[in-house]
């Protein structure tokens, strides 16, 4: 088995671990990136999650990537800055920031090579952790070839279902919390850990005539579902457009894993039906593209943090401060399992402890498993906030390997290295 050092250690490339990965290189600190798929990217280029959302609070890295993608022909050609909070001045929704995930690939290449993130380990997975004494000490994982052990100063948990966290035994939750949890105005009375926010599987359609005739089979089998379904559209750079049947399934990760496999492929099945009913029973013009590689899965495991962000925080919105504040959002209350969406009238902040693990010393979440209740989940999972939260937590670690110091050793409040990164003025609030 082949060992491997360096400073820090980011298990997982989608959005949370690109920015902890560029956070952390550019402090100077040797890391080391494993991702288990071919590319960065996460459920962007896997789920085809490619279309930024409006939100405030977002970093210089996320201007960054897309200005790259804007100069690639065919990348991206949305203007960044009229997406940099939900609502503009008139209350009106901003517009959305579409892209190809291709693009997304190569513009985070570029980053990398331009900060420092040499060292980036593609189809590798993360299989096992050694902890002693509160802290990790080395990690197992597993390329297509070989095992190797990965030792570090610190480690960055920046998959979507927190495996090294929850590995390394730090608490964690999963689904609803009930209202004494936290005292949130809007839980439950009682917890249900099923109570997840939906998944659903994105596909893509280019306007024009469908081709053949109706597939007698899909007529024969359009659910309400199909019909009903509520979906999200956005047109790409060449003209596709990009589709969200929004609220598809629940995939509980502790659901029998054969009961699992059959909710993929129900919710697969969906997303072809919902736009041959659009193509045919509607008569609407749209030839079929293709199907997301990747279901979309907006929430399992959650951390049990230090300070667990919650349905207050956000409705106290920046009226409420914590003195470890490192980052804002303004995205809605949106839980696609219910079909609700809440606006909120501004920005909120999330605090640092709310990426620290309770009983180990040297982690740090960056990725939509950070410590949120199920209800706050729904608001700050969003790609660019989670890329900026593993930024800061990136640079974090960076800082503790410069100084020799904790992570719990920082003081938030006098970072400006931290705090810049995304507590600035956006055009509508003080996100």
């Amino acid at each position: 088995m082949r060992r491997i050092s360096c400073d820090i250690c980011v298990v997982g490339g989608g959005s949370g671990g690109i920015g902890a990965a560029v956070g952390a290189a550019r402090t100077g600190a040797d890391v080391l990136l494993i991702e288990r798929d071919s590319s960065p990217g996460g459920t962007i280029v896997s789920a085809w999650v490619h279309n930024w959302e409006p939100v405030c609070g977002t970093s210089e890295l996320c201007r960054r990537l897309y200005e790259r993608m804007r100069r690639m022909p065919g990348g991206a050609n949305a203007d960044y800055s009229r997406s940099l909070s939900r609502l503009n001045r008139e209350g009106v929704r901003n517009p959305p920031l579409p892209f190809e995930p291709w693009a997304f690939v190569r513009s985070v290449e570029g980053e990398f090579r331009e900060c420092g993130v040499r060292r980036v380990l593609c189809d590798t997975d993360f299989r096992e952790c050694r902890v002693r004494s509160g802290r990790i000490e080395s990690i197992l994982v597993q390329s297509s070839f070989e095992t190797l052990e990965i030792s570090a100063k610190f480690f960055l948990d920046s998959t979507g279902d927190i495996v090294l966290a929850r590995a390394a035994g730090c608490p964690f939750s999963k689904g609803a919390e009930s209202a004494s949890a936290f005292g949130e105005p809007s839980a439950p009375e009682s917890a249900d850990p099923s109570d997840l926010n939906a998944a659903n599987w994105c596909y893509r359609v280019r306007p024009g005539d469908p081709g053949g005739s109706p597939d007698a089979e899909a007529v024969s089998e359009y659910p309400p579902l199909c019909i009903h379904r509520p979906k999200f559209c956005v047109t790409m750079p060449n003209g596709d457009l990009l589709v969200n049947p929004c609220g598809t399934t629940r995939l509980d990760p502790d659901l029998d894993p054969e009961e699992y496999a059959e909710r993929v492929r129900t919710a697969r099945e969906l997303a072809y039906l919902c736009w041959h009913w659009d193509a045919f029973a509607e008569g609407k013009k749209l030839q079929w593209i293709g199907l997301a590689p990747r279901i979309g899965i907006r929430e399992s495991y959650r951390l049990s943090a230090e300070y667990v962000t919650n349905e207050n925080d956000i409705l106290a919105g920046m009226n409420f401060l914590h003195e470890d504040i490192v980052a804002t959002c303004d995205h809605p209350l949106d839980d696609h399992a219910h079909g609700r969406c809440r606006e909120l009238r501004g920005g909120y902040g999330i605090p640092f402890r709310s990426l620290l693990p309770r009983g180990c010393e040297n982690l740090l979440i960056a990725s939509r498993g950070l410590g949120v209740s199920h209800l706050a989940s729904s608001s700050c999972r969003l790609s660019r906030t989670i890329m900026t939260l593993g930024e800061i937590a990136g640079r974090a670690a960076g800082l503790c390997v410069k100084r020799g110091c904790q992570l719990r050793a920082l003081r938030i409040a006098s970072e400006p290295s931290l705090l810049s990164i995304s507590l600035k003025k956006d055009s509508r609030n003080n996100g």
